[in-house]
């Protein structure tokens, strides 16, 4: 997204930025509009790679050498001033307006985006299945700054060590472009299969697409004119189809990712006689690629602390008017912000200006960094203190009277407007215990055990993925008052099945393949427990199919065949239908509606209990197995409530909080008596 680094001005360049900004601006604003615009971002990579390389190679051919501190300083003048004074901004507007839930979250990426590492933190959440479904953040577009970036660290001392070795003859050059393209293009296809959240994000993964716009500028070749024209309407096509068809379930970037950067590579090459040097011709066209790059750091901000400032969703007037304000801000940015920045100092010759440079950066880099450390410090010293009196009350013991405690106990007294955890603690209070918990990558088998450990009444194994570990405060209230001894085994993204599960990344299908494979094997070392229970989300992944049958009767079928193996032991198998989920925004809509939640932030229906209920299914098919459901405690026909008894149910939107699952321990307990007494009765009459 870098600016004019060209020998001569290139306006059909220009076009060609407007055209990715426009197509990232419309599928943030109206994504129905174009479902792929997201390539838009890929686009910009080719540009910034054909100038910047270009811009290096004539560098070096002009003097022999690359003058490094020279380049980054430009690159500093041109890409700070604008992006500092957005994070600023960000950062303030977070302190003001944002509910202290995210606040924290907010701050952490603007100080990662400060530093151009956005892309690296992303990619470590994708990889962290519990941060799967954070909100998004108002500087997470800055993703795309940071792969740049480390383009332009690495790819000048490249250039620099080519022109020392053989002062960048062009085949050389072409060659080790050529090869570093191939392999980071094969690790970017194979990253996508495996690990599809980390090769989205990866400067390793996205290589290639800058490189590609590298090796168009190194090969320095014009073709004559109709072949240039052939070329530009077919990268114009390129590129609108890719923008056109692909969407939020297209694998990318992985070959998909082809397509718009083959294009791009195609539009550049055609030069001044493509489809996009008429269109350059029209100011307005021209003028959005002058301002793109602020076009492009202004909107997603808007997007995202709008709905933050407003406590509402984005409504059409709200869309356009976050259209006309990117358009203002970008204009003002760019005309008193940037131009004249960048024309400061005027010359870079000698070292004194090169340094003045550098200081003002790395003081504005310092401002802006400590400004959203401190801001994240505040929000999480806030965060804490909330989270400590919740602890306060749990520890105490006397919930009685709260969360699912209530139902059917009229006695109890009305605490008004009290919320345990307090809505901006909420997503702290994880009920998981992480001593026996595997995140996507494990495979190996971990238990933790709560109770007697000998003269135990019941052998009592709990498994599932996260939404089985979330009740884990449960089970060890049951542990304790029933004189149980419950083991819990947990695993994300991974039900107790014995099918292999239809993720799209390969490492996670068969890490989760082989983890129910090591679980069997340490059930048939065990001995058989009297009671296992479990549970899985309901719209998570569901079996491969085999041969011609749906996913769902894969699912049922996989489900099945687990707990038969224990059934024929003689174990009690009890599946509890998975709790309603929980709106996207849960946490800051209780945040603002404070003791009004339990009624203004409802669930619907249609969502609450959205994808298939394989549980429900497997239980009507497997003898031995029964069903408790809790849904009732939360759910009437107007929806589901993420308030219950003065406790918040939720810490994100399909986990409950730590709280929520102890105060479940007594119901959950007499729900599992009446399953097991059901199955009785049935096995007798069977």
């Amino acid at each position: 997204m870098s600016g004019r680094t060209t020998r001569g001005f290139r306006p059909e360049i220009q076009a060609l930025r407007a055209l990715a900004v426009g197509s990232v601006l419309l599928y943030h604003l109206w994504p129905g509009t174009v479902r792929g615009g997201f390539v838009g971002v890929d686009v910009f990579f080719v540009i910034s790679g054909y100038l910047i390389t270009g811009h290096l190679l004539r560098d070096a051919a002009a003097s022999g050498t690359v003058r490094l501190s020279h380049f980054w300083v430009r690159r500093a003048r041109r890409l700070l001033p604008a992006s500092l004074l957005v994070l600023a901004a960000v950062a303030v507007a977070t302190l003001l307006v944002v509910p202290l839930s995210q606040r924290a979250a907010f701050l952490h990426e603007v100080l990662a985006s400060t530093f151009y590492v956005e892309n690296w933190s992303l990619a470590a959440a994708s990889v962290d299945y519990l941060a799967a479904d954070n909100a998004a953040t108002p500087v997470q577009h800055y993703w795309s700054l940071g792969v740049e970036e480390q383009f332009y660290v690495v790819v000048p001392l490249l250039v620099l060590l080519l022109a020392r070795i053989c002062r960048a003859r062009r085949a050389v050059v072409l060659t080790v472009l050529g090869v570093l393209a191939a392999v980071s293009l094969a690790w970017c296809v194979r990253q996508t299969g495996d690990l599809p959240g980390v090769a989205y994000f990866s400067t390793l993964t996205r290589a290639w697409e800058l490189l590609a716009g590298g090796l168009l500028a190194a090969a320095a070749v014009v073709a004559p004119r109709w072949i240039r024209q052939v070329l530009g309407w077919a990268g114009l096509a390129a590129v609108l189809a890719a923008v056109v068809t692909y969407t939020g379930s297209t694998v990318f970037p992985g070959v998909a990712a082809l397509l718009p950067v083959l294009g791009a590579v195609a539009l550049i090459a055609a030069a001044d006689a493509g489809p996009l040097a008429f269109v350059a011709r029209l100011r307005p066209v021209t003028w959005v690629g002058d301002v793109s790059y602020a076009i492009y750091l202004w909107h997603w901000p808007l997007v995202v602390l709008v709905p933050a400032a407003t406590g509402e969703a984005l409504g059409r007037l709200d869309r356009l008017g976050i259209l006309v304000t990117t358009l203002v801000l970008a204009w003002i940015s760019t005309r008193f912000v940037e131009e004249p920045l960048r024309q400061l100092p005027r010359t870079l010759e000698g070292r004194r200006p090169v340094l003045a440079v550098v200081g003002v950066t790395v003081v504005a880099t310092a401002l802006v960094g400590s400004l959203a450390a401190a801001g994240a410090a505040q929000s999480r010293n806030a965060v804490d203190r909330l989270r400590d009196q919740a602890a306060r009350i749990v520890a105490s013991g006397d919930y009685r009277c709260l969360g699912a405690e209530v139902v059917g106990h009229p006695e109890c007294p009305d605490r008004g407007d009290l919320l345990v955890p307090a809505p901006a603690a909420a997503s702290e209070d994880d009920g998981i215990d992480y001593a026996c918990w595997l995140g996507t990558d494990g495979t190996q088998v971990k238990v933790c055990s709560y109770g007697p450990t000998t003269g135990a009444r019941k052998q009592v194994l709990a498994i599932g993925d996260s939404h089985s570990s979330s009740l884990t405060p449960a089970y060890q209230e049951l542990a304790e008052k029933r004189h149980w001894h419950v083991d819990v085994i947990g695993r994300a993204a991974c039900s107790w099945s014995t099918g292999q599960q239809a993720h799209p990344a390969r490492v996670l299908r068969e890490t989760c393949a082989t983890w129910k494979q090591n679980v069997a094997d340490y059930l048939a070392g065990h001995a058989a427990y009297d009671l296992i229970v479990t549970t899985s989300r309901q719209a998570g992944r569901p079996a491969r199919r085999v041969g011609d049958e749906t996913y769902r009767e894969a699912t049922v079928r996989t489900l099945r065949e687990a707990w038969e193996s224990q059934i024929a032991r003689g174990t009690e198998v009890v599946a509890i239908r998975d709790m309603p989920q929980a709106r996207d925004d849960v946490l800051t809509c209780v945040e603002r509606a404070g003791g009004g939640a339990g009624d203004a932030c409802r669930t619907p229906p249609s969502r609450a209990f959205e994808g298939y209920d394989a549980l429900s299914a497997a239980v009507a098919a497997t003898p031995g197995s029964a069903l408790v459901d809790l849904r009732d405690l939360l759910c009437d026909p107007r929806g589901c409530t993420p308030v219950l008894g003065n406790v918040v149910v939720y810490h994100d939107d399909q986990h409950v909080t730590a709280t929520f699952a102890r105060t479940l321990a007594t119901t959950l307990g007499e729900r599992i008596d009446a399953a097991l007494a059901r199955l009785g009765r049935d096995s007798r009459h069977g």
